[in-house]
């Protein structure tokens, strides 16, 4: 059986073909879907261009899709869930089952392969999702960057720049961070910062990226960054925890995912991460990075609504056939 996995975002829309034991068939990747912040005319476009693709890399097998499984950003607001299952039915073949849930499906999915757990997603936003054994679902934060988006690549970059601000008026400690921003900015003087980020571009796509400097001088033992990685993970536990509060018991063993570009180095993550559940009353909590890419996941949710399961060494097979199609 050949399944469909989507996975699509603000910033790309990637498609896989592959089937219960993890044989990859074709890999496509398209630009951003994300209902709630492009025209349908634009969504439809992109949607459009994906499928298209993958029927003329290899006919037969699209031809023979039974499940496809879409895990969207902004799907299930203002009525796009049903939207874009229609739009999908418009372009796949007849006979298949279409699925559509929120992008934290695929991600919490690449990291349980399936089974109950609990995401915290951190790329250019933040979003803590679960789902548990009887399938209730939790969503906690990700509301949005001007105010709860906080673990976020734009959180990072922002406190970031706060911090430089700061050591330039004299109101805070020196950090590296600034030599850090100010040649990737390729400026001179930090008040030339705020022409870069008021310019042309949305403020969020370039402050975003100025996350990996902070996670780069935390790892170089730079005090401000350290203090900057170390309240995100306050928040994005705080966050964790209460969503497997409505989930899961206390002492109940949980698989977290660590998913986004943030967690470039999850091992400086997950230390902070342990230490909190340690601390906490939560001290069953397992912190992973994801097994297989997102769009992986969604293959899997593919799988798990229609109750088939994984061939064994599903995880290990898809990983290195996806790799196989360096086409990013």
């Amino acid at each position: 059986m050949y399944l469909l996995g989507i996975d699509g975002g603000g910033t790309k829309t990637e498609g896989v073909v592959a089937d219960a034991y993890g044989n990859v068939f074709v890999r496509v990747v398209t630009g951003p879907s994300n209902p709630t912040s492009m025209s349908k005319e634009e969504f439809e476009r992109t949607i459009s261009e994906l499928l298209q693709q993958i029927q003329s890399k290899n006919p037969d097998i699209f031809n023979q899709i039974e499940v496809c499984f879409a895990g969207m950003a902004g799907v299930g607001e203002k009525g796009s869930q049903r939207y874009t299952k229609e739009l999908l039915k418009k372009y796949l073949p007849s006979r298949t089952n279409i699925f559509v849930d929120n992008d934290a499906v695929n991600a919490l999915y690449s990291g349980t392969l399936g089974e109950a757990g609990i995401v915290q997603i951190a790329g250019t936003g933040a979003i803590t999702f679960g789902i548990n054994k009887n399938k209730k679902v939790s969503r906690v934060g990700g509301w949005g960057y001007l105010f709860d988006d906080e673990g976020s690549g734009f959180y990072l970059g922002n406190e970031a720049l706060k911090a430089v601000f700061k050591e330039h008026d004299g109101r805070g400690p020196s950090t590296t961070l600034k030599k850090q921003i100010l040649s990737y900015f390729q400026l001179e003087s930090v008040p030339e910062i705020i022409e870069k980020v008021y310019g042309r571009e949305h403020p969020k796509s370039v402050i975003a990226p100025i996350s990996r400097f902070v996670v780069e001088e935390a790892i170089n033992q730079d005090v401000v960054a350290l203090e900057i990685i170390d309240e995100a993970c306050e928040k994005m536990f705080h966050s964790i925890k209460t969503c497997h509060q409505v989930l899961f018991q206390n002492e109940e063993p949980t698989i977290i995912v660590l998913s986004g570009g943030v967690f470039t180095d999850s091992k400086l993550f997950i230390q902070r991460f342990q230490k909190l559940a340690m601390s906490s009353t939560l001290p069953n909590l397992m912190f992973r990075k994801n097994i297989i890419p997102p769009v992986g996941g969604a293959i899997v949710a593919g799988l798990n609504n229609v109750q088939m399961k994984l061939g064994v060494e599903f995880a290990e097979t898809f990983y290195k056939q996806f790799k196989e199609f360096d086409i990013l």
